[in-house]
């Protein structure tokens, strides 16, 4: 079973990797995991334009390393193998975009629910996932 693991660093996503544990324990064999985190740009296309790639790339590679350390934490204490991702972008578009490309078996995401009437249930990022993939996803809130 491949699972990937949309992270953002939160609270939220930190407890989504403890249901992914719960869930890997369920399981005849270790599923493969795959965590995600999401950069979002920085400034406009003209700053960025200023800015080297390579000092772009640092830049979300720090960002998405720490987005990535807490899930990454909980997965190593259950000594889970699991392989960490980033890109770059639009968060719900990007991880609709690589769970088509990757085709896991399920995504499970921590849900914030902030927005009063897009997220009456699960985030605005979530719901837009769950409307655009057909892998199943398991919010966790």
């Amino acid at each position: 079973m491949h699972i990937v693991l949309s992270v953002d660093g939160s609270t939220y996503t930190e407890r989504a990797a403890q249901v992914l544990v719960a869930q890997a324990r369920q399981f005849a064999a270790p599923p493969s995991i795959t965590l995600l985190t999401v950069a979002l740009p920085i400034g406009t296309p003209l700053a960025r334009a200023q800015l080297s790639k390579e000092t772009l790339d640092d830049y979300y590679r720090d960002v998405s390393a720490q987005a990535l350390a807490p899930a990454e934490a909980v997965l190593r204490e259950a000594s889970l193998a699991f392989t960490s991702m980033h890109a770059v972008g639009d968060p719900a578009e990007q991880i609709a975009a690589e769970v088509k490309r990757l085709q896991p078996d399920l995504l499970i995401m921590g849900t914030h629910g902030h927005s009063a009437l897009k997220g009456f249930v699960m985030g605005s990022v979530a719901s837009k996932v769950v409307a655009s993939t057909t892998v199943p996803v398991l919010l966790v809130r």
